[in-house]
């Protein structure tokens, strides 16, 4: 799923996306990324059956000179058996990286950041928190088991508001927006277990919470929220069935364009470092969602010719 960012979630990390650091490196032009479509997805990655292009991991190896990437591109996933850590497992088998790089933290805390080293510690643990399980942490705890030092690939917040903002997005449209991904993944880690109102109530206040934390920004009310989500999708996300499906790719709402414009600010500055790092260290693995890889499909190939893909449907 595209909107799946999930570097919010690891204690700490919040009040450091205020510090106003810059990417050490060049931003790429937007006209060498994709525009993010399901029909691009579906283009980029035929070896999905039917239509579940966004939800089969694999693995797309590179190799130009000097230069490897390996590109693990997964569907975000919180158990141990899902097909996604098994292209993760994977990646790792396929180079011997000098550098990891991770979504869901910000590439300015450095590498093998403190904060992300004892959460990786974590992984497995039957307490583990959903931030913990996902694939993210397991690839850092491979990593670190290796001693291979791993990165954010993720750009600032500072960052992200400066272009949402310079594109017209207002305050509450973020904090909505933000809003909207958190109760995504809180269904997807299965830390609620429906859209009722019962669940929603139960989960707002850490929502609201965590919007404060990642944006600086105060939620809505529930009530507020609820009737902005009527008002964008035409329905109560109470005992929506379709959500989150509603608010993924293709989604034509005035968020589904911030979600764009937001992937497209990602996409740049993972871009920009995979580039850096295949300079400087030649032999890099990332692993993020594969959506991003679509849409960096074209600079990659560009630069590293075709790349030999192996699917894990199952």
């Amino acid at each position: 799923m595209r909107r799946a960012c999930l570097w919010g979630a690891v204690v700490g990390v919040q009040m450091m996306a205020a510090v106003n650091a810059e990417a050490p490196f060049s931003l790429p032009d937007e006209d060498r990324i994709l525009p993010s479509s399901l029909e691009l997805e579906r283009r980029t990655q035929p070896w999905c059956p039917g239509k579940c292009a966004v939800a089969v991991p694999f693995v797309a190896a590179y190799r130009k000179g000097t230069e490897r990437l390996v590109f693990v591109g997964v569907h975000h996933a919180f158990q141990a058996n899902d097909p996604t850590m098994r292209a993760v497992a994977a990646g790792f088998a396929a180079i011997h990286a000098e550098v990891v790089i991770l979504e869901g933290f910000p590439t300015f805390m450095g590498e093998n950041p403190p904060p992300l080293v004892q959460e990786a510690h974590r992984y497995g643990a039957p307490d583990a928190p959903d931030f913990d399980r996902g694939e993210a942490m397991y690839a850092a705890s491979l990593a670190l088991s290796r001693g291979i030092p791993f990165v954010g690939g993720e750009p600032g917040h500072p960052e992200q508001l400066e272009v949402l903002k310079a594109k017209g997005f207002t305050d509450a449209e973020i904090a909505f927006s933000s809003l909207l991904g958190w109760f995504s993944q809180a269904l997807r880690s299965k830390d609620i277990p429906d859209t009722s109102a019962a669940s929603l109530a139960q989960i707002y206040p850490r929502l609201a919470e965590n919007v404060k934390r990642q944006w600086n920004l105060e939620a809505p009310t529930l009530d507020e929220f609820r009737e902005h989500y009527r008002h964008l999708y035409g329905i109560d996300i109470v005992g929506d069935d379709r959500f989150p499906l509603r608010i993924d790719i293709g989604d034509p709402t005035r968020n589904g364009q911030q979600l764009r414009v937001d992937m497209m600010t990602r996409d740049r500055h993972l871009l920009g470092l995979i580039e850096q790092q295949l300079a400087d260290r030649h032999s890099v693995l990332v692993v993020f969602g594969g959506s991003h890889w679509s849409t960096l499909s074209a600079a990659l190939e560009a630069r590293l010719g075709k790349p030999k893909v192996r699917a894990f449907v199952k």
